[in-house]
């Protein structure tokens, strides 16, 4: 059952395909006829046909919520539900139903991100560049003067660069998450935000560098060349990767492609 279509179906029709679903269960486990239905399922790790409508339904709906222009997006989500249960009145239809799925599982489809960002082409330069020279040193062996040494350094290699200080711990202080962007010489333009109580430390440090860049972009009437310090090292050899499949990396490149100054982010 690969249809999405069957969860539009009554639920009467619908039972009718179980027998059939729980006799090739048996067949493969080799179970008696008088085996219980949950006990089938429990051995064969197989979900029951009416979860398999559910999960395609949720990946129909969550798919069609990433893409706002396709034909199908207004008629789910732009219709009120009571223009659908005036259609069916003998029982709420696959849109009424799977909404109702989400609202039980406390899901909200407000989170869902748009894929109308285009990814950056493969053959494009960015005015970007990530150095995490300060990994190489080796914490047991190295003193706290050495990475100061070392700090200073690479600051003085970038004297001629707008100092932005972005520090993302991504600390959660009872299930809040937070990230934030620190200007020494601009603290107004200082930016701080919280995150969604599920969003995990990386989301948090890849946000933080966001706002950097959010802030950088107003600032490009003033300075050419920025660099970012920052200590969420997971978060700058993500950017280094270029792995656009996450979707807080190809935002971070389509903000810098918007702008066309310099901007260099260094691991402290």
């Amino acid at each position: 059952m690969k249809s999405v279509i069957y969860g539009s179906a009554n639920k009467h029709v619908l039972r009718a395909l179980d027998p059939i679903h729980h006799q090739g269960l048996r067949i493969a486990l080799g179970a008696f006829r008088t085996s219980p239905i949950k006990s089938l399922y429990a051995e064969t790790g197989e979900p029951s046909l009416e979860h398999r409508r559910m999960k395609l339904a949720f990946n129909y709906v969550l798919k069609l919520k990433s893409l706002p222009l396709n034909p199908c997006y207004d008629v789910v989500f732009e219709t009120p539900l009571s223009d659908f249960s005036a259609v069916t009145k003998s029982e709420p239809n696959l849109v009424a139903n799977t909404l109702e799925y989400f609202k039980n599982a406390n899901i909200s489809l407000n989170i869902i991100d748009n894929l109308h960002v285009q990814c950056p082409p493969p053959w494009e330069e960015h005015n970007i560049t990530v150095d995490i020279s300060l990994t190489k040193q080796n914490r047991e062996n190295t003193s706290e003067v050495a990475y100061q040494k070392e700090f200073f350094r690479i600051k003085e290699k970038f004297s001629n660069h707008y100092a932005v200080f972005n520090f993302t711990d991504g600390s959660k202080v009872e299930e809040k998450v937070a990230a934030a962007a620190y200007f020494p010489e601009h603290p107004d333009r200082s930016k701080a935000t919280g995150l969604r109580d599920v969003a995990s430390v990386f989301s948090a440090e890849l946000e933080g560098i966001a706002l950097a860049l959010t802030e950088i972009k107003k600032l490009t009437k003033y300075h050419k060349n920025f660099v970012i310090y920052s200590d969420s090292l997971s978060a700058l050899q993500a950017i280094q990767s270029k792995n656009f499949k996450v979707i807080d990396i190809r935002r971070l490149y389509n903000l810098i492609r918007k702008f066309p100054p310099y901007v260099h982010i260094s691991f402290v």
